[in-house]
């Protein structure tokens, strides 16, 4: 019996490593619990336009990404607090597995050594999102589906044009990078045409268009109606997505930024240095890859497109030359992996641990308190949760977790949703965070019952107030965060 098709190649043992990693990680991330308490309350009570999670949010409730709040939700019920980690963990490996095929297709030839360099850039982009349990890996997942398929229709398969808008209803109910699947085909139909101006191009140039349509207008089957559309323009608007991290211009203080530049400077050595130039991949690379420079948020997106092009026309660029030993020794790492690659089983042992991992914790679900990291304060919230439903006056990041550990009766001030919020609500949270005046106002128009906050600079300037003027008891203290009660007289 020939044993090479069940060894693991190269980037199936990456695989197995970031599941493996992931998946036995604490759940970590902020945003996740304001998934996990839309799910819940979806799964209990339906949609609601009413925002049930908070006073404030008086632009309504838009669950554009429940989806992933209810599978979330789902998991964590038949697999514990492990759930949510292990569907990130699949989600990251089954990218990385999708994105070495479409370098392989998009190369045209056997060049191990650049797929794996391409392949480790842009793992190096996603890699500052991995550790965070939110929707956009559904999203990069679905994009590089949406790559695949338009590989597929320019190799001359026009029926994967029919799968697109499947894959746009199922993306716009989960995140909300859904426009960027149209967008792609769009653009890489128009810049296909203009590489083969030929009838017959134009013709499949117009199915791929109807294509991208019929992607776009999918989206409004979601529980958010006709809004979905408006959603993407309006949140980017909104003053305080400005201030968002994701949402700022790339930031070179970070690692992860570095190879996003080492990848954009080497399609542009590439791309000079190639006999022939193909729009199609151009045309949305470029687009996307400098939309990244302003808006750091689409980097994970547009290093995807950058390394397909880089790969794309590496077969026509001119060969740099190297000196001997260097020629010898990547000649040399190029058979091997060759050797090791060639027959090689790719997703058969990242399928085989993903789902001994979920049987095992199917038949012991690890408990939230123990699958959750140390910094979120969950004996404060358990307290939280023993009092009288009320409002809450909350630091931003931790509405989300006090939505889902004590549950909606517990209305909080803001939370990391950041869009349901109108600006004044902003306004005064800042002036509250930094005891700017107009904060004793801002406090006695939402007149909150509880206060979480926390203890250090600048939460600290709140606490030094409230504590002068009295009317205020400590009901518990956990890391830096403190749970106070308003003592109202009778």
């Amino acid at each position: 019996m020939r044993i090479r098709p069940y060894l693991p190649a190269p980037v199936g043992l990456i695989a197995c490593g970031l599941l493996l990693w992931l998946a036995a990680r604490p759940l970590r991330n902020y945003d996740l619990f304001f998934h996990l308490a839309g799910g819940r309350y979806i799964l209990e009570h339906g949609f609601s336009r009413v925002d049930p999670f908070s006073l404030t949010g008086t632009a309504g409730w838009v669950p554009h990404e429940w989806g992933f709040g209810v599978l979330c939700t789902l998991l964590l019920k038949a697999l514990g607090a492990a759930g949510p980690a292990l569907l990130i963990a699949a989600l990251v490996a089954s990218n990385v597995l999708l994105l070495s095929v479409a370098l392989r297709r998009a190369g045209g030839s056997d060049a191990h050594l650049l797929d794996l360099l391409c392949l480790g850039l842009v793992m190096g982009v996603h890699s500052a999102t991995w550790l965070q349990e939110r929707p956009f890996h559904v999203g990069q997942l679905f994009f590089t589906l949406a790559v695949l398929g338009v590989q597929a229709w320019r190799a001359g398969n026009g029926r994967w044009l029919w799968a697109f808008p499947v894959l746009g209803l199922a993306w716009a109910n989960l995140h909300g990078s859904w426009p960027l699947g149209p967008a792609l085909l769009a653009s890489v139909a128009l810049g296909q045409c203009l590489d083969d101006p030929t009838p017959a191009s134009r013709r499949r140039t117009v199915k791929a268009l109807a294509a991208a349509l019929a992607m776009f207008l999918v989206a409004g089957l979601s529980p958010d109606g006709l809004h979905i559309y408006l959603y993407p323009l309006q949140h980017a608007l909104l003053p305080s997505t400005q201030t968002l991290y994701e949402w700022q211009p790339l930031d070179l203080e970070y690692r992860w930024s570095w190879a996003y530049l080492a990848l954009f400077a080497g399609f542009f050595f590439v791309v000079g240095r190639a006999r022939t130039h193909r729009i199609a991949v151009l045309l949305p690379s470029l687009v996307l890859g400098i939309a990244a420079l302003k808006v750091q948020r689409h980097a994970p997106f547009a290093a995807v497109l950058l390394a397909l092009a880089l790969r794309e026309h590496a077969a026509t660029a001119h060969a740099p030359g190297f000196p001997a030993l260097l020629e010898r020794l990547r000649s040399r790492v190029e058979r091997g992996l060759e050797g090791w690659s060639t027959g090689a089983s790719l997703a058969l042992w990242p399928a085989v641990l993903l789902l001994g991992l979920t049987v095992l914790h199917a038949g012991r679900p690890l408990p939230m308190k123990a699958g959750t990291h140390a910094m979120l304060p969950l004996h404060l919230l358990q307290t939280l949760s023993e009092q009288p439903p009320g409002r809450v006056l909350n630091r931003f990041i931790l509405g989300g977790p006090i939505s889902y550990f004590a549950g909606t009766g517990f209305k909080v001030f803001i939370d990391s949703r950041n869009d349901p919020f109108p600006v004044a609500v902003h306004d005064d949270y800042q002036r509250l965070v930094l005891s700017e005046p107009g904060w004793e106002e801002a406090l006695e128009r939402y007149d909150p019952d509880y206060l979480v906050w926390d203890t250090v600079n600048p939460g600290n300037l709140l606490l030094d107030h409230l504590r002068a003027r009295g009317g205020w008891r400590e009901a518990a203290r956990e890391g830096v965060y403190v749970l106070w009660i308003r003592e109202r007289t009778k």
